[in-house]
């Protein structure tokens, strides 16, 4: 089939297109289809044999760069896109430089599908919903011409007013060409103070943080992840984002507004990380920073409306060689004088016993752990003496009621000169009933909380195959230890291994 434009002259209303062959110029407006079958014959000049009216398609239309519409065009001929031919030059005077193409549909056709309507698109907030749009406009952030010169005139006042490093002066001993000797390793600068919570709170000592975070006066810490910042802008910035409100464990022991929680250094390793940094500022000795993956962190917090504030913790090894119930305790300057410190080491000892071993700290111990530690043995000991009713008590008598070992039991009486000889030359312990009943007195007059093993939830940290556990399985039973297997408890035992 061919289609061609009848051509008819409209003096009213001129166009400046004109027909190929005819040149005569055509309107628009009686534009019209024509359709010719192939078999008729056609007379050569002569009008048409039959005309139908054009159907409605879609339609395109052409846009320069500034919106406007420059010509129409007809789509879709045998799958192909054709547009009318438009004078370039006259584009090219009205400054038309690009072009874009606009589908429109002024009509439906028969049988065409309806089109679906658009979905109104929600924009997301960010971070969740918990910051507005408002809120999360990072152009305030970017810096401007002023605050490059501003950074620039600090950076040159920090350089000016910045102590030089002393260089050790040579001694007798240095020889000529010691590079050794002569070499110099700087201090790890100390941050002043840190921001935890509503606390600012002066350092002891020097932490590893990032070189860029120790130049800071002031650290910036979250109270409940313990991440580190620049500035109490980030950090606001950062509290409405936190998704922490407590510790990333298991709660273990609650009593009242105290809770105690475990966290695995595995889990949540970059928790433990910022709290072995955090723990580093008030302990001297502490070298473990990174390697959290073996240890089990008890941390203890305090309850509010608004969620459990970080007051202490303490840390163990999940599998230690030499039986140690704990290797790191810290409580915050701003909790300590509360009896936090004796209450976290009481609660290392009630999980030794509940594992049915003693247990010990890891030696050697900070200055103010050994006196800590020296008054909690001091304590328990004198307690456990006031509760005996026997005659006679043996020093693993008191091991077994407190889960101390013998040597910090033996010390701990030495200490209190209760380990004396008798005239026989025998070792034996002496008490005096009236002193030991008035310090404990003291004691419970300060009201320091203490632990109370009912409140407890907790079950050994058990690996799932053990050499213990396969020689006990390839060992013959005896007759006491079949009689051991009926009892409940060897019963209860042998499940929680193979658990």
């Amino acid at each position: 089939m061919s289609h061609f434009l009848q051509c008819t002259s409209d003096e009213n209303n001129p166009r400046r297109w004109r027909c190929n062959k005819c040149r005569r110029k055509k309107s628009p407006e009686k534009k019209s289809i024509v359709t010719f079958d192939p078999a008729t014959p056609v007379q050569r000049g002569g009008p048409p044999l039959s005309v139908s009216e054009p159907k409605p398609r879609a339609r395109s239309k052409l846009i320069d760069g500034d919106g406007r519409q420059v010509a129409s065009a007809r789509k879709r001929k045998a799958g192909e896109d054709r547009v009318e031919r438009d004078d370039v030059q006259g584009l090219k005077k009205r400054g038309v430089t690009r072009l874009k193409v606009v589908l429109s549909t002024k009509g439906k056709s028969k049988g065409a599908p309806p089109r679906s309507p658009e979905k109104e698109v929600v924009p997301e907030l960010p971070f969740g919903g918990k910051l507005t749009q408002e809120e999360a406009d990072i152009s305030r952030c970017k810096p401007g011409a002023s605050d490059k010169k501003r950074f620039a005139r600090a950076k040159e006042q920090a350089k000016a007013t910045e102590p030089s490093i002393p260089t050790p002066a040579p001694t007798e001993d240095t020889q000529e060409g010691d590079e050794d000797a002569m070499f110099y390793n700087p201090v790890v600068p100390k941050i002043a103070k840190i921001q935890f919570g509503a606390w600012e709170i002066d350092t002891w000592y020097a932490a590893p943080y990032p070189e860029e975070y120790n130049e800071q006066p002031i650290l910036y810490l979250c109270e409940y992840c313990f991440k580190y910042m620049k500035s109490a802008y980030v950090l606001g910035r950062h509290k409405a984002k936190c998704p922490l409100t407590h510790p990333p464990g298991d709660e273990i022991y609650r009593d009242g507004i105290i809770s105690i929680f475990e966290v695995d250094g595995r889990k949540n390793k970059i928790y433990c990380q910022n709290l072995c940094l955090l723990a580093k500022m008030f302990l001297d000795h502490k070298t473990l920073y990174y390697d959290v993956e073996p240890f089990l962190f008890y941390v203890m917090t305090e309850n509010d409306d608004k969620g459990c504030h970080f007051v202490g913790y303490f840390s163990k090894e999940k599998r230690s060689s030499s039986d140690y119930n704990l290797s790191c305790i810290v409580t915050l300057p701003i909790h300590q004088r509360k009896g936090y410190g004796n209450l976290l080491i009481d609660f290392s000892y009630l999980l030794s016993k509940k594992e049915g071993k003693p247990g010990s700290p890891e030696k050697p111990l900070s200055d103010l752990g050994l006196l800590s530690y020296r008054n909690y043995w001091r304590t328990t000991i004198l307690r456990a003496l006031s509760e005996i009713e026997e005659d006679g008590v043996t020093i693993e008598d008191l091991s077994t009621r407190t889960a101390l070992t013998v040597d910090d039991v033996v010390h701990t009486l030495a200490l209190l000169q209760m380990l004396v000889k008798n005239a026989h030359g025998e070792y034996c312990i002496r008490m005096n009933q009236a002193l030991i009943s008035a310090h404990l007195a003291k004691l419970d007059a300060k009201g320091y909380p203490r632990i109370k093993p009912d409140n407890l939830r907790w079950s050994p940290f058990l690996f799932k195959r053990t050499a213990l556990a396969e020689a006990h399985e390839n060992k013959e039973p005896d007759a006491s230890e079949e009689a051991e297997e009926e009892s409940p408890d060897a019963v209860r035992a042998e499940i929680d291994v193979e658990s």
